[in-house]
Parts: structure tokens; C-alpha cells; sequence
């Protein structure tokens, strides 16, 4: 089976899946897209608020701080090819070689793109749906107050984390003294339970899941009351490290 990553991240989880190397992958297709577009962009800002986007950057080096050290995508021996939009000719040209996607830490990949592979792109989510659609993962769970984080892995149709599920599983949440300490201890062993579950899916090759209930809102950036809460929250945990 040719298998193509699709990443936003070249130190991230999808460099940890091919440290792994479980299952053999036939290039990573790198979105080096500059992101939403303008008008997305208002329109998030209209819907959570100013106060979102000093949060939106801290968490994002609270998130690569606690991956640890990864190599970079360019030195695991695998052919990358790097596209300025996953909607383009170049990306779906690449897609167009493969039995089957997967998709590691990418930005939202439109129908057109998807569709291309014979047995379309699996997406691993980390979060238990359909309560922790979006993200980011396990900061939702801790402002809920929950004791596990999930993942799901699903086919990725045209809603968000919201196509038919091929594997879940979840564990607990190891709470710390900070949001850094508590991504540090919980988000590695996240990426490695969900990416044996993800091989295990793609080494058995069934792929047509379990169709979700579609309820509830896809999570998003949190407000900075948000943030601040799960600051709180975390506090009285012991400075383990």
C-alpha cells in the first residue's frame, strides 16, 4: 500500500511517525501555506475575540516545546515535497500516486485534495469525539476538568474531525504545576499511543469506520478567560517536572 503524509509540521508528529517506521511511506507532502486567509481570519477573531490571539501564540510554543526534540522531516530519509496549498495541482498530483493518506498535525484539507487517494486521507485527532472536535488538544479537557484526553483516528471528509471512526482509545491526563509542565508530561505519550493505533489501522486495511453522531461545535482558540482558568486550575499540582 503507497502511503503519503501530509504534515503543516516538519519537527512534529509526523516526524515521529517515521522515526517509528512501522509502516513504509512513500513521500510527505509538506504544507508550507501561510495559513488561513484574511477573511477566515476576521471571521474567527469576530467569533472568539481579540484576546484569542496572545493566547493562540503562547500555546503554539507550549505545544512544540513539549514534542520534545524531533528530527527534521527532511533528514528521515523520506521524499518530501513541500506545496503552498493542499488545494492546488501540486499537492493533489503528489495524492494522486497513493493507496491512502494520512494526515499529522495539517491544516484543514479541502474535498478536492482528500478525495484524490483511492482510499481517501486518515486523519489521527487527538481528542474523543464528537465532544473534542478541533482543538487544542488537552487544553479543552483540562478547562473541562476532565481526568483523560482521546484520540480518534477517522477517514477526514468534509467537516471537521467529524468523517467515520476506525480506531479511539484515551489515557490520563498527568497533570502539573503549569500548562507547559502538564503538555510536557501527557501530549508525547498522546502521539504515541494514537500512532500505534494508526499503524494498527493500516496494517489490518480496514478502512471504512464507524460513522460519527454530529453534534456540537468543533473547539477552537481559547479566550484569554480560558487560558487563564486552566492556569488557575493546574496550580495546586506539585512541581513535579
Amino acid at each position: 500500500m503507497k502511503l503519503v503524509v501530509v504534515t503543516r509540521n516538519p519537527r512534529g508528529i509526523a516526524s515521529r511517525f517515521l522515526v517509528r517506521g512501522s509502516v513504509p511511506v512513500e513521500a510527505v507532502l509538506l504544507d508550507e501555506s501561510p495559513g488561513p486567509s484574511f477573511g477566515r481570519r476576521v471571521r474567527k477573531l469576530r467569533r472568539v475575540g481579540v484576546s484569542a490571539v496572545p493566547v493562540g501564540l503562547v500555546l503554539r510554543r507550549a505545544y512544540a516545546s513539549a514534542q520534545g526534540e524531533l528530527p527534521h522531516l527532511d533528514e528521515l530519509g523520506v521524499r518530501v515535497v513541500r506545496v503552498q496549498k493542499l488545494a492546488g495541482a501540486d499537492a493533489r498530483a503528489v495524492l494522486a500516486g497513493a493507496d491512502i493518506g494520512v494526515s499529522l498535525d495539517s491544516s484543514l484539507i479541502p474535498e478536492e485534495t482528500f478525495s484524490v487517494p483511492e482510499h481517501g486521507i486518515v486523519n489521527v485527532h487527538h481528542g474523543a469525539v464528537p465532544a473534542y472536535r478541533g482543538g487544542p488538544p488537552l487544553f479543552w479537557e483540562l478547562a473541562d476538568g476532565v481526568q483523560t484526553v482521546g484520540f480518534t483516528i477517522h477517514r477526514i471528509d468534509a467537516g471537521i474531525d467529524t468523517g467515520p471512526v476506525l480506531a479511539r482509545g484515551e489515557l490520563k491526563i498527568e497533570r502539573r504545576s503549569t500548562l507547559r509542565k502538564t503538555l510536557a508530561a501527557t501530549l508525547p505519550v498522546l502521539h504515541e499511543r494514537s500512532l500505534e493505533a494508526l499503524e494498527q489501522v493500516l496494517l489490518d486495511g480496514v478502512l471504512e469506520g464507524e460513522r460519527q453522531e454530529r453534534r456540537g461545535r468543533a473547539r477552537t482558540t481559547p479566550r484569554l478567560r480560558d487560558y487563564l482558568r486552566v492556569r488557575r486550575a493546574l496550580r495546586h499540582y506539585d512541581q513535579r517536572p
